[in-house]
């Protein structure tokens, strides 16, 4: 729970050394996370009619036996939700309301066991079938770790690109103009969304090119003009430096290990939404070390300038400003 509220300085230093006294606390608190975003996964259709009920009939108990319509109305819940039961057929889509990460990155777990890590921004929707398990990418950043089930391929559609995955773990990035995909554990296909808007694209434009682990695949615009997918793409090597920087989003903690100011700039603003402006150019190659979280803005800027002897000036627009200390000219 105080996680979900999330962690003072104090606090986070104190999460650290507990996670580090016991490879079991790492394992007890994936456990808990999961189990807490289960309740992530209630329909809406469905909670609404039972909460709906509930409290007419806690109205009407009130009413008929005022001592006892606490009482009742918990039990009436609990046979609502014991009798109620979706009406799904197993060939007709599940649809799961939106999940959206808007405080800061959070992990989700989809009903197949699957884990997805939203980062802030990020929306997805999940639509399984028996046939196949479909997510649909909306807008920002989620990394996808899959459970294994051949009978039921897991399907990423961002922008105008699917992604098939193979037991695997991979990061997908809906930018305004373009699809950025990095495999990090096992192997993906790629092939063009089925309902590209180009019509042009042949059946043959849609091969599926495969990505394994270590590389990355940028789509660039979208399909018109009926290009081949595989003449779209971009595709590199994903060093593990380069890993690290763009998955660094994930980690509850910034790790940094004697950035540049310059750098911290830019590695600020991707995990907190907030921009940092050096005041000076002479700050720029200064340098910080140390981890501290990324939602923690207010630690993080007392911090710094504390340790770096600096003024921190916030500007109207949420913008952090920092500034050599002026020299008191009494």
């Amino acid at each position: 729970m105080r996680r979900d509220r999330g962690l003072s300085a104090a606090e986070s230093i104190e999460f650290e050394l507990w996670l580090a006294a016991d490879e079991r606390h790492a394992a007890a608190i994936k456990r808990a996370t999961s189990a807490w975003s289960l309740l992530d996964r209630l329909p809406e259709q469905a909670a609404i009619p039972v909460l709906a009920a509930a409290t007419r009939r806690r109205s009407f108990w009130r009413r008929m036996f005022a001592a006892g319509a606490l009482a009742a109305a918990a039990a009436l819940v609990v046979g609502d939700l014991a009798w109620w039961r979706p009406a799904v057929p197993s060939q007709v889509d599940r649809t799961f309301p939106a999940i959206v990460a808007i405080a800061g990155p959070r992990t989700v777990t989809l009903s197949d066991g699957s884990l997805v890590q939203l980062n802030t921004g990020g929306e997805i929707t999940e639509q399984f079938t028996s046939a196949e398990r479909l997510v649909l990418l909306a807008r920002g950043e989620a990394h996808f770790a899959v459970t294994k089930n051949p009978a039921r391929p897991f399907i990423v559609r961002a922008g105008a690109l699917q992604i098939r995955a193979v037991g695997t773990a991979f990061n997908v990035n809906l930018q305004s103009a373009a699809v950025d995909v990095i495999v990090t554990e096992g192997r993906v296909q790629l092939a063009a969304r089925p309902d590209a808007s180009d019509t042009r694209v042949s059946r043959a434009d849609r091969a599926a090119p495969t990505l394994d682990a270590g590389h990355r695949a940028v789509l660039r615009g979208d399909l018109a003009l009926g290009r081949d997918l595989v003449q779209a793409l971009d595709f590199s090597l994903v060093d593990r430096t380069e890993m690290a920087r763009a998955l660094a989003w994930r980690e509850p903690l910034l790790h940094l290990g004697g950035a540049t100011l310059a750098e911290l700039a830019v590695e600020f603003e991707r995990a907190t939404g907030r921009r940092l402006v050096l005041g000076e150019p002479s700050l720029a190659d200064l340098r910080f070390g140390g981890r501290f979280r990324a939602d923690d803005v207010e630690g993080f800027t007392h911090l710094i300038a504390t340790t770096l002897d600096l003024e921190v000036e916030r500007l109207a627009d949420g913008t952090i400003l920092l500034q050599k200390k002026k020299s008191d000219s009494r």
